[in-house]
């Protein structure tokens, strides 16, 4: 089963955060380091403010018989619908940054969701576009994000691990606990216990056709709904391999339902026998795009597995095809292009190989950890240029489980310090900076691209990995951001 990624989470000064053990697995030869150790200096450096000049200006007393020009009724949100091979936008899920739309050539955050964390970034069986929090499924339209269901009487019942909208509105929402149903007035739930699934298998993931029918996978099984009960799908005509480890579930082109697992993509048809996609050897599957036109792209640990309508195969793969680093999001569009979001940036491969990349930094509104993207129809034609770099400093205090400076500790900070690495847990990172702490216990990099971060320290010949802070809603060009302090693990 595929290793879930540590999540990074922000942290205020005071930062008092505990620090995990990690040991090296088999060795294997060093990535090539590029970037030289940056200088860590020895001053304790304080908060960058940025003082703003407030002026007070008088306004006129207003009249008994001013009257403010009424201001016009704004106009509903053009509802946006996905068309196959037509030109749309793309839309970027990025950690704490909310919902971006890329589209005429530029970056632009979305209305309503221009911060927070957003997942799920899909398309209902109404041809429409969706998006969810962690309480809340809106629709994205034209340019802006509207809440349908999450808020006063529409509130969830319970906290969703995936959702499906079916053509005529209505929304399913899979828990763990629960299969919940909206019908567009109220929510209904049913126990997961009418599946009788096993102690350890829980729903993963939903879906409805564009029939109408609901389809549930758990780890293990595939539900259909017929009329007012769940009934199992039997998956081994697919001659897949068990475990299946399902995961996720796409709305096929035609209409249908895919369900992936671990190292299988299931075609499944109502009333027909589960198929299996003919994907290439043995895999580890963690995401799956689906486009209008049936181009698909699934994550699968360093690289991405790219198919077109006719099921022509193409491998990306990081450090190759693309900037190297941990993959984190992938979109397919129907002009064949492959939207590839890692911790290195977002790069857009098309199916001629031509290439456009955004390291991180240098498009600020997604810099950070992209949890999702959706590309409408054939995508955004015009794509922005790559532009500067941009960069701020990191700083920050490692303190031992006293609360007393540590002094002379060697440290890296990179996107993803790893659990399990090579020699170092920056050591394969594609930006990586090394260094010491000095006499009070400081550390200072400048020059940090815009991003997200974690930091690994050494403590004797041992590292300890940070369970994390996301600096990517907190870093600002030019200025040198204050994580606070790194409190080590106490020795045992």
């Amino acid at each position: 089963m595929p290793t879930p990624r540590t999540k990074l989470f922000v942290c205020a000064l005071p930062l008092w955060m505990t620090a995990c053990d990690g040991g090296p697995s088999t060795p294997t030869p060093e990535a090539k380091k590029t970037e030289p150790p940056a200088k860590v200096e020895a001053k304790v450096e304080t908060k960058t403010e940025t003082k703003t000049e407030t002026k007070v200006e008088e306004k006129a007393e207003a009249k008994p018989d001013d009257k403010a020009p009424a201001e016009p009724p704004k106009p509903a949100a053009a509802p946006l619908t996905v068309v196959a091979g037509a030109p749309g936008p793309a839309f970027i899920a990025v950690e704490k940054k909310g919902i971006v739309r890329l589209d005429g050539g530029k970056f632009t955050p979305v209305s309503g969701a221009e911060t927070g964390s957003y997942k799920q970034l899909k398309v209902g069986a109404d041809g429409k576009v969706y998006a969810a929090n962690y309480s809340q499924i809106g629709r994205l339209d034209a340019d802006s994000f509207t809440v349908v269901v999450g808020d006063g009487d529409t509130r969830q019942p319970n906290s969703s691990t995936d959702y499906a909208v079916a053509a005529d509105g209505q929304i399913w929402s899979a828990t763990f606990s629960a299969i919940d149903h909206f019908d567009g007035k109220a929510w209904t739930s049913e126990p997961v216990s009418v599946l009788a699934l096993a102690a350890d298998d829980f729903p993963q993931a939903i879906a409805v056709d564009r029939a109408g029918k609901p389809w549930l996978a758990t780890s293990q099984k595939v539900f259909v709904r017929q009329g007012d009960a769940w009934t199992a799908v039997d998956l081994k005509p697919a001659k897949a391999r068990s475990p299946y480890y399902l995961t996720r579930m796409a709305l096929a082109p035609d209409g249908s339902v895919y369900a992936m697992g671990m190292d299988s993509v299931f075609h499944l048809v109502d009333g027909q026998p589960a198929k299996k996609l003919k994907l290439g050897g043995t895999s580890s599957y963690t995401e799956l795009s689906v486009s209008a036109d049936g181009h698909l792209a699934l994550i699968d640990v360093d690289k991405v597995t790219a198919s077109d309508p006719s099921g022509k195969l193409q491998m990306l793969r990081s450090g190759k095809h693309f900037k190297k680093g941990s993959i984190w999001a992938v979109g397919a569009d129907d002009s064949g292009r492959v939207w590839i979001g890692s911790d290195a940036g977002l790069t857009v491969i098309g199916a001629d190989g031509t290439k456009n990349e955004w390291l991180s930094g240098a498009a600020p509104e997604i810099a950070g950890e992209i949890k999702s993207i959706l590309v409408v129809g054939s995508g955004p034609a015009a794509l922005p240029g790559a532009g500067e770099v941009r960069k701020g400093g990191l700083k920050g205090a490692i303190v031992d489980h006293d609360g007393k400076p540590v002094s002379g500790a060697t440290l890296e900070v990179c996107p993803n310090p790893s659990f399990i690495y090579t020699k170092t847990p920056c050591a394969d990172q594609p930006v990586r900076f090394t260094g010491k702490t000095d006499a009070e216990g400081v550390w200072t990099f400048a020059e940090v691209p815009l991003g997200e971060y974690g930091v690994a320290v050494k403590v004797g010949s041992k590292w300890q990995t940070t369970l994390g802070f996301a600096m990517n809603g907190a870093m600002k060009e030019g200025e040198v951001f204050d994580i606070g302090s790194i409190k080590l693990a106490e020795k045992k």
